[in-house]
C-alpha cells in the first residue's frame, strides 16, 4: 500500500469541550503513539481523513513543521450515526518493523448451486502480522470459482511475502460451499412403547 501524506497540526487544548470545538471547526482530534514514544496530541482535517477512510487507505505521511512520520490507522471513532469520524489514534510505524491489522474480506460473484447447498463465509476480516508498505487495502474472495464442497481456507489465498496469519492459523475456513443436511429423527420399525406400570394394582392371588 502507497502511503498518501496529510498534514496534522499540535493539539495544545484537550478535554471534550476542546474536542467539540476542533469538530465545530472541521478539525479531527487524533493521537499519535507508538515506537516507544511518548503519546502526541494531534488535529488533522476531519474531510481529508474521511475521504482517506472512505477510500481504504490505512498508511499515512503525517507532515508536522516540515518533517514526516509514517502511522497506521489503528482506532477510529465514530458519532452515534456511525457516518461521521470523531476521534482517530495513529500508531507510528518503521517499515521495517511488522504490525498487526485486521484487512477487510470482500466477496464477489455467485457461488454454484444445486438443491440442498448452501454458502458460509466464516470471516469478514484476515487478522496479519505484515510489513507497514505490504499491507493489502482488502481481501478479495470470488464465490464464482468455490463450487458445492469446496471451501477456501486462508492457506489459499495469495498474500504479499511478509504476511503472517496472526490469532488464526493457515487451516481456519474462511468461506465454505456445501450441502446442508438436516437432522431428521427417526424411529426403529417393530419398536413398541413401554407398557407403564400402574401404581397400586393388585397382582392375582392364587387359587
Amino acid at each position: 500500500m502507497k502511503t498518501v501524506k496529510i498534514e496534522v497540526v499540535e493539539r495544545a487544548e484537550k478535554g471534550t469541550r476542546a474536542c467539540r470545538r476542533l469538530r465545530k471547526d472541521g478539525r479531527l482530534p487524533v493521537n499519535l503513539y507508538g515506537l516507544g514514544r511518548a503519546l502526541r496530541p494531534l488535529t488533522v482535517s476531519t474531510h481529508e481523513m474521511q475521504m482517506l477512510v472512505d477510500h481504504g487507505q490505512t498508511v499515512v505521511e503525517l507532515t508536522l513543521d516540515g518533517k514526516t512520520q509514517a502511522a497506521i490507522m489503528k482506532d477510529l471513532q465514530w458519532d452515534p450515526t456511525g457516518a461521521k469520524l470523531i476521534h482517530a489514534d495513529l500508531q507510528r510505524i518503521d517499515a521495517a518493523i511488522p504490525v498487526h491489522v485486521h484487512v477487510p474480506i470482500r466477496y464477489i460473484g455467485t457461488a454454484p448451486a444445486m438443491a440442498g447447498s448452501i454458502v458460509e463465509k466464516q470471516l469478514d476480516s484476515l487478522s496479519l502480522e505484515i510489513l507497514p508498505l505490504e499491507i493489502p487495502r482488502e481481501v478479495v474472495i470470488n464465490l464464482s470459482r468455490v463450487g458445492v464442497g469446496d471451501r477456501v481456507t486462508i492457506g489459499d489465498i495469495e498474500l504479499p511475502a511478509s504476511a503472517k496469519p496472526f490469532h488464526c492459523h493457515l487451516e481456519d475456513v474462511i468461506v465454505i460451499n456445501h450441502i446442508h443436511h438436516e437432522k431428521e429423527e427417526t424411529v426403529e420399525e417393530g419398536a413398541e412403547a413401554a407398557e407403564p406400570e400402574v401404581i397400586g394394582k393388585k397382582k392375582d392371588e392364587d387359587a
